[in-house]
This record gives structure tokens, C-alpha cells and sequence, in this order.
């Protein structure tokens, strides 16, 4: 089979090409390894940024994120969105005359059940028959030896790392060897209101890149055994995250915005001890992890603690976080992604004259 996997603007900051190399992010990382193990499966398959000169001749066509990617397809027997974002504003309905972004895609498939459910309910998906669901992924991790009390926050710092540095001081009194280690490019992130205007929308993320910064400044010190090691390629990250005994994300949005958390999955994989809340989609992707209570940082404090503490818990979370982590690998998404399109081939659920 031929399929062509494109991702396009709305999701790229850097070169298509220091993308494909480089991957940062869930949704980067997605399409490589997409596309790597579609063609282990044996399919022919062409990677491309937001489509491709030629389109005609593909069997199958799947976009990251973007609707629009799939419109020059008009010859694909299918055409498939994994829509990982977490809203529609960007589509806009009626750009393209009489159609709207819905009308170049036949299946979407969220991260999550969760997101599903905001996708056909309040973001107001125009044909909720067409959505379903495929997990998200990560890679498994060679283990190395981990270093004592080394502690690691990765996801975006608007979402959870003011809850980190807030409950950090109790957590280094009382696990005295225990250090942090913050992966994300902070600078740009705080300096970045500095020049944006009051805007009510983004006035809680704003809150929160001023209070980072000032807590960060308070536990400089190396009595407090906090590391910013800015953004790392994704094999460095995976091997902190190997080092690591505790992955943090005490998430707490400021609108719906995790439907999957794929650097939370790496921890799974990497056999962190994972303290992760119920925020948005979280408490049911990372169920078998028990998830502490979106609000309650008191468990979360203690929780911490007690995964430092507590080596027969600790161990008891990493062995609950690899055995997730097994079952949500991009080996096992591509997999089900490829039964979803024989399947739909076999029912023939196309659109007519495709």
C-alpha cells in the first residue's frame, strides 16, 4: 500500500528537515516514528510537509493535525487526520468555497477517549461518526543504572512546573539528596511577555512565567538542587529519563490542553516512579498509574516524597509505568493505525468516487 504522512505549518517551528532529524516534540516525534514503522509494516510510504507536489497515486493519505494537509488528495481511497491539538479555530469553515475542513477527511483519530469526547462534544466536530481513537506512543529504553533522588520535569512548563517549584522546598527537606532537573527552554518562555501586550486570555500563563522565574531565582542554590538544563535532542532526554528514579507532572491547565502526554509515556518507558495528576485526558491514559487529583498538591507533595522514600513504591510505580509504557509504543499505534485503514478498506467506508 502507499500512503503518504504529511505535517504542516500549524505544528512545524523549525525546518521541515532539522524536524525530521531533530524531533522535539510529541507531535514531531509522532510523525517520524509514524512513518518509520508504516514502513517496517511494509507499506511504501512518502513523508512530506504539508502535502506533496504530486498527489495523486496514494492509497492512503494521513495528516498530523492538520485538515487542510489532505485537501490536493482528492484521488486517496482514504484520508486520515490523527488531530492531536485541542481545538477547531484554525479550521476555518468555508475557506475553500462551499467546503469546509471537514470535507477532505474520512477518519479522525484522537490521542485519547477523553479528547474524543471534547472533539465531538464542546469543540463541536461537524460529523462525530467519523472520529475514533488510536493512542499515542513512545520508544522503549535501555536501562542504565539509576542515580539516586534525581528527580525530572519535561513537559511544558505553562502546565505543571509553578506546582513542581512550589512544592519543591518541602520535597528537597524532606528527601535531602534529592535534585531536580528541568528540560524545556525557559528563557524564551519568560522573556516572551515581556514584550506582549495585556491580553486577558493569556493572563494566568503569564502569572505563572513570573512566578517560575522568581521561584527559580529563590532556589538557585545549590542547597536546593534545582538544574534548568534548557531543551536537549530527544536521545539525551531519554537517557535523563533512564537516569531518573521520579518523572514529575503535577499538570494543571489553564484550558484543555493534555489529551495524551507523550513525555509522560517516555518516563513510563524509561521506568520512572511517575507522579502525574488527573488533569484533562491524564486520568485515563495513566489510570494503572493512579493519578493524584487535579487541585490536591498536598497528595502530590507526599506522593513525591513518599516514591524518594519508600524504594518498595517506588519500584511498585516503576514496574506499573514500563508495563503502560509496553502497551503505548509507536510500534503498537502504527500497528493499530494500519488496521484501522485495512479495515476501512475492507468495508469499503469511502467516499464515493474516490
Amino acid at each position: 500500500m502507499r500512503i503518504a504522512v504529511t505535517y504542516g505549518p500549524m505544528c512545524l517551528m523549525r525546518y521541515p528537515e532539522e524536524t525530521w532529524d531533530d524531533p522535539r516534540t510529541g507531535s514531531e516525534i509522532g510523525w517520524r516514528r509514524i512513518v518509520e514503522e508504516l514502513r517496517l509494516l511494509g507499506h511504501e510510504v512518502d513523508r512530506s510537509w504539508c502535502g506533496v507536489d504530486h498527489p495523486d497515486g496514494y492509497d492512503a493519505v494521513v495528516s498530523i493535525n492538520e485538515p487542510y494537509s489532505l485537501r490536493p488528495f482528492t484521488k486517496a481511497k482514504l484520508r486520515v487526520c490523527c488531530f492531536w491539538l485541542n481545538e477547531f479555530t484554525f479550521c476555518k469553515e468555508g475557506q475553500y468555497g462551499h467546503q469546509d475542513f471537514d470535507d477532505f477527511v474520512d477518519l479522525y483519530l484522537s490521542p485519547s477517549e477523553a479528547h474524543r469526547q471534547k472533539a465531538i462534544g464542546e469543540w463541536g466536530a461537524p460529523r462525530p461518526e467519523k472520529w475514533s481513537v488510536n493512542h499515542l506512543g513512545c520508544d522503549t529504553v535501555n536501562g542504565l543504572a539509576k542515580i539516586p533522588g534525581r528527580v525530572v520535569y519535561c513537559s511544558s512548563p505553562d502546565r505543571g512546573l509553578h506546582r513542581v517549584l512550589e512544592g519543591w522546598p518541602a520535597i528537597r527537606r524532606a528527601v535531602p539528596g534529592a535534585n531536580l532537573r528541568i528540560f524545556y527552554r525557559l528563557a524564551p518562555w519568560f522573556r516572551g511577555f515581556d514584550t506582549t501586550p495585556y491580553y486577558p486570555p493569556i493572563e494566568k500563563l503569564r502569572h505563572r512565567a513570573l512566578w517560575c522565574e522568581e521561584a527559580l531565582r529563590r532556589l538557585s542554590g545549590p542547597e536546593w538542587g534545582i538544574t534548568v538544563v534548557d531543551s536537549v535532542n530527544h536521545d539525551q532526554l531519554m537517557r535523563e529519563m533512564a537516569e531518573a528514579e521520579v518523572l514529575l507532572f503535577p499538570a494543571e491547565t489553564v484550558s484543555w490542553s493534555e489529551g495524551f502526554s507523550c513525555a509522560t509515556m517516555e518516563g513510563c518507558a524509561a521506568g520512572c516512579a511517575v507522579i502525574v495528576s488527573d488533569c484533562d485526558s491524564l486520568g485515563e491514559v495513566y489510570a494503572p498509574l493512579d493519578p493524584f487529583k487535579t487541585g490536591d498538591w498536598d497528595a502530590f507533595r507526599d506522593r513525591t516524597i513518599r516514591a524518594l522514600q519508600d524504594a518498595a513504591f517506588r519500584a511498585e510505580l516503576q514496574s506499573k509505568a514500563r508495563l503502560l509504557a509496553s502497551q503505548n509504543t509507536w510500534k503498537k499505534h502504527a500497528e493499530r493505525l494500519d488496521a484501522t485503514i485495512r479495515e476501512h478498506f475492507r468495508r469499503s467506508i469511502l467516499v464515493e468516487g474516490r
